[in-house]
């Protein structure tokens, strides 16, 4: 059954509804679908109305025109709570879908009940650059995302999956154009270029950082480069997963992150 979508001005979002509760919209970072936060819906979903967004091209809604910005995501989020009429919302973001939650957070902090940013980036690593550098891009997105040798390098790295379900899927990867892929990069690139969050005023939304205790240096650092640009941020160890504790380890994320949001047991 295909998924619902929702006009949001100049883009369409498709999306997975479950649940029942306080609403909690939850977004994906470079790849991903309606389906990534799949793994955390047994133990969300008793507390929340959990609405798992898929960026423009990765999901069911094509992506309109060839790029955007994070200010143009931010909108679409707003624009899709605006469609439900939900006065406050929980909101969590995985990889770079954590910044694009952050940058939401700033805009709209009367919005929010309640922030978790997992896996945010402190910045780009510098292979990330390669990927938006003419001519070298088009090769390195076919290799890494449309051949198979390409994808099993990147399994070994990232918590992908063999089959449909929850997680960024291997055959997720072979659908999405990498274009709509390229836009998402293009979009961080341009935002870490243009902005600089320690000039702000803090975040006041109370937030949260689950970290398991191995991840990638652009993840570690977060705290040490942006933990002074929130109010009320606690960094949370989680344990048993080496990289994305919400696709990799699910029960023991829930676990971990659900007594921070007032829930005491399972």
């Amino acid at each position: 059954m295909p998924f619902p979508r929702v006009n949001v001005g100049d883009q369409e979002i498709s999306f997975r509804q479950t649940g029942k509760g306080k609403p909690l919209i939850c977004v994906h970072g470079i790849a991903g679908h309606e389906r990534t936060y799949d793994g955390i819906l047994p133990f969300l979903s008793p507390f929340f109305e959990v609405f798992q967004l898929a960026w423009p091209g990765y999901g069911e809604a094509p992506l309109r025109g060839r790029y955007y910005t994070i200010d143009d995501q931010v909108r679409w989020i707003e624009g899709f709570r605006q469609h439900f009429g939900f006065r406050r919302i929980y909101l969590m973001g995985n990889c770079i879908g954590a910044n694009v939650v952050m940058e939401y957070a700033y805009k709209y902090p009367e919005r929010l009940d309640f922030l978790i940013i997992n896996e945010p980036h402190a910045f780009m690593p510098a292979y990330f650059y390669l990927l938006l550098y003419p001519v070298i891009k088009d090769v390195l997105w076919k290799f890494m995302f449309k051949t198979r040798l390409g994808r099993s390098i990147l399994m070994r790295v990232f918590p992908l999956e063999d089959e449909e379900g929850t997680g960024y899927t291997e055959r997720r990867l072979k659908k999405v154009p990498t274009r709509v892929m390229e836009a998402f990069l293009r979009s961080m690139y341009l935002y870490e270029r243009s902005t600089d969050l320690l000039k702000r005023p803090r975040v006041k939304v109370p937030s949260l950082f689950p970290i398991p205790k191995e991840t990638f240096g652009q993840v570690a650092e977060f705290v040490n480069r942006y933990g002074g640009c929130f109010e009320n941020l606690k960094h949370l160890r989680v344990k048993g997963a080496v990289h994305n504790p919400v696709v990799e380890d699910a029960e023991t994320f829930a676990r971990a992150v659900l007594p921070e949001l007032g829930i005491k047991s399972l």
